[in-house]
């Protein structure tokens, strides 16, 4: 029997906590619908998460923000993740007032070893996140683990903030930020359809020049760039995790033909699809 994807909210369970050895990934690209946090047990496994790729071994802290990707290789026999997944919802609301830029941090550096207090401490918010799962009668039951997941971003933000001085955070306004959020999850939700930055304005109601300014300030790139890493990430994937053909890809991501997919990709990879394909075997 296949294995089940541990990484999976309903709208009946809002979060689920357990422990996996995460065999549904085993050279298997999925996707976390929602957040994810992940904390090793035992073994050892290469992850890739946002193609970033690291070992995993005891007290490897795993952080995935909605729409990221996640697979593992050379998974051990007694590979084994503690995890807590919440859905989209939930994390919006627990996430709501950090900063953009802590969350493009972790989006490129969704793999980390905290120093020992700090793993004793993650270790001790999973018992706690797992007595809140198991006590389903509590009426309070979704406010409590939204605080709790709200107490271990910011805890993850101050250790951002002490050990990782050269960062700076942008200034932004409270509006900046919530639309910034919702440009982000957009491009999760449309960007295999829609690459123009034009499309996301206008889900957002305001100018293409607007938004353009919004990200700058938040992220200090541009719309566009993130558009375009989004996209290339998702060719990535159906390339090294899937048998589809060049041409199933273009037609899938709704690019008009086998060559414009081939430009775009080496344009944003560095490579064509079939090199980064071959590499990946």
């Amino acid at each position: 029997m296949p294995s089940s994807n541990p990484l999976k909210t309903s709208p009946e369970e809002q979060f689920v906590v357990g422990e996996s050895d995460f065999a549904f990934f085993s050279n298997h690209a999925g996707r976390a619908e929602g957040a994810a946090l992940m904390l090793c047990r035992s073994g050892h496994a290469e992850a890739l998460a946002n193609q970033v790729s690291e070992e995993l071994h005891e007290g490897a802290l795993v952080l995935l923000l909605p729409g990221s990707f996640f697979m593992l290789t050379g998974r051990t026999e007694d590979f084994r993740m503690s995890y807590c997944v919440f859905s989209r919802e939930l994390f919006a609301e627990a996430a709501f007032r950090l900063a953009p830029t802590f969350f493009q941090v972790l989006s490129s550096r969704p793999i980390s070893y905290p120093t020992p207090p700090h793993t004793q401490g993650a270790d001790a918010w999973f018992r706690m996140a797992e007595y809140t799962y198991r006590d389903k009668d509590n009426v309070f039951r979704d406010t409590i683990i939204k605080n709790r997941l709200q107490n271990i971003l910011l805890d993850s933000y101050d250790k951002l903030l002490r050990y990782s001085p050269a960062q700076t955070l942008p200034e932004t306004t409270t509006r900046q930020t919530e639309l910034f959020h919702r440009f982000a999850e957009l491009v999760h939700e449309h960007c295999t359809r829609q690459r123009e930055v034009s499309f996301y304005a206008d889900r957002l109601c305001i100018s293409t020049r607007y938004l353009s300014t919004i990200v700058r300030n938040v992220v200090r790139c541009s719309a566009k760039d993130i558009i375009d890493h989004a996209v290339t990430l998702e060719i990535k994937i159906l390339l090294q995790s899937t048998d589809l053909t060049m041409q199933e890809i273009a037609d899938r991501l709704r690019f008009p033909d086998l060559s414009y997919l081939g430009r775009y990709f080496k344009k944003h990879a560095g490579m064509t699809p079939s090199e980064f394909r071959n590499t990946k075997k």
